[in-house]
């Protein structure tokens, strides 16, 4: 009788369940790596510095200890000119700069600290591409943003129940 009391009683006190919220789709490092990006870039944008025009904030990398970041940037006007380096350069001189507005932008216990890398991947990209349409040269003047959904240009889907695999169906 007595461990029944107790049960009763233990139960009555018992929390209330409470739903758990739903996990959030992205890593907090991933959130505020898109948040270091876009103040890095406006940032970059705001300072004004020639040697810095058309540079582009492609990713940012933020550790799982949120001590270190790593912007990768990329610019096609100033590899074309050979700027590569200036480029550089510039970004390591306004490193201080845009990480005190990091510092202040973002609301976090600790704030990353930032270091800019160039980033190969578009050029990488460029390359790949340019090796495929050498291969095929004659596709070269194929338009790249052909629609073929709407059955014209890859030949026609047929109408519903229409056999157009040209494969005839085992029959017993």
């Amino acid at each position: 009788m007595r461990v029944r009391a107790w049960y009763q009683w233990h139960m009555s006190r018992r929390r209330p369940v409470v739903p758990r919220r739903a996990p959030r789709p992205y890593n907090r490092t991933d959130r505020i790596g898109e948040l270091v990006r876009e103040i890095v870039a406006s940032e970059l944008e705001r300072i004004g510095d020639e040697r810095l025009e058309l540079v582009t904030v492609t990713d940012v990398r933020v550790d799982a200890s949120l001590e270190h970041a790593e912007v990768f940037w990329s610019s096609l006007q100033a590899e074309d000119d050979g700027r590569l380096d200036e480029v550089a350069a510039a970004l390591d001189e306004q490193r201080w700069k845009v990480q005190q507005v990091v510092n202040r932008e973002v609301r976090t216990r600790k704030t990353p600290q930032i270091t800019f890398r160039p980033d190969d991947v578009l050029r990488s990209a460029l390359r790949v591409d340019e090796i495929l349409r050498s291969i095929h040269p004659g596709d070269a003047d194929v338009d790249d943003d052909v629609d073929y959904l709407d059955g014209d240009d890859r030949g026609d889907a047929g109408e519903p129940g229409e056999d157009v695999t040209g494969i005839r169906p085992d029959v017993p």
